[in-house]
């Protein structure tokens, strides 16, 4: 993973685990970085999430998927997701893999002999969503915050919020330039995130809705997102089915050989 994924895997989450901590007298940027970072569990998730994309004509397309991340012991992470329906894509899965320079990404299709490495296309879409490659890893990997700027306060559904922004770094291979994120002052839960393109441009924002955000053992969860591509004017969601934390997970979902077998 490079520096600028990095930055914003912190703050940018799929799902958030808090730990009851009290965010609200949080000072620099510093100390929302290690906020944000304790939401992330310490070994591994499960989630079973249902992601539905809306094209501009109002079309819908709806997928049950499965989510499973692990972090390894040398603090490395892997992330695996699966679609289980529709029927027609059924079974079609990607492998992401945290990695220096740069993350290394497995697909796998039914109609392929066996799973293919992807070269680069981190901002392609995944399977006709809003969420591409990179953003599933900003979503769901931890690690240590860098270059992180704290800017003023700001709101998001009446809930005050942090603010911090992350620029690109120059040997970062990212579709985004700059990214900057609404940290819930309550639960360090991030309630928006603005994804600008090279030229500086409002590309996509990932919005939570503040309502669904709960605690799972103790852990906050946020269960629904919304992804929108401002160009396209499409939109896409997540909603969060069923969660585990820190549960037992074979070795084979993570495997480049196997993570696409049942």
């Amino acid at each position: 993973m490079n520096r600028f994924q990095r930055s914003v895997a912190a703050l940018a989450v799929l799902t958030l685990w808090g730990e009851g901590i009290v965010a609200a007298d949080l000072e620099t940027a510093e100390e929302i970085r290690d906020c944000a970072r304790r939401n992330f569990p310490e070994k591994t998730s499960i989630q079973f999430i249902e992601l539905k994309s809306r094209d501009r004509a109002g079309s819908e397309r709806v997928m049950d998927a499965r989510l499973h991340w692990k972090r390894h012991d040398d603090g490395h992470v892997r992330l695996m997701i699966r679609v289980d329906g529709p029927q027609d894509i059924k079974g079609s899965a990607y492998l992401v893999i945290e990695n220096k320079p740069r993350d290394v990404v497995y697909m796998y299709l039914p109609a392929l002999v066996r799973p293919r490495r992807i070269v680069g296309g981190g901002s392609a879409d995944i399977w006709g969503t809003d969420f591409s490659h990179e953003d599933l890893r900003l979503l769901q990997m931890s690690s240590a915050a860098f270059g992180s700027e704290r800017l003023a306060d700001g709101e998001v559904a009446g809930r005050p919020t942090y603010v911090v922004a992350q620029s690109s770094d120059p040997e970062a291979e990212s579709a985004y330039s700059r990214i900057v994120s609404y940290i819930d002052h309550e639960t360090c839960v991030s309630l928006q995130t603005e994804y600008y393109d090279a030229n500086d441009q409002l590309h996509k924002r990932l919005l939570v809705n503040p309502e669904t955000v709960a605690q799972v053992n103790g852990h906050w969860t946020a269960y629904d997102l919304e992804m929108t591509d401002i160009g396209e004017e499409t939109s896409s969601w997540i909603h969060v089915k069923h969660i585990s934390l820190d549960e037992d997970i074979s070795a084979r979902f993570f495997n480049t050989a196997q993570f696409y077998k049942n």
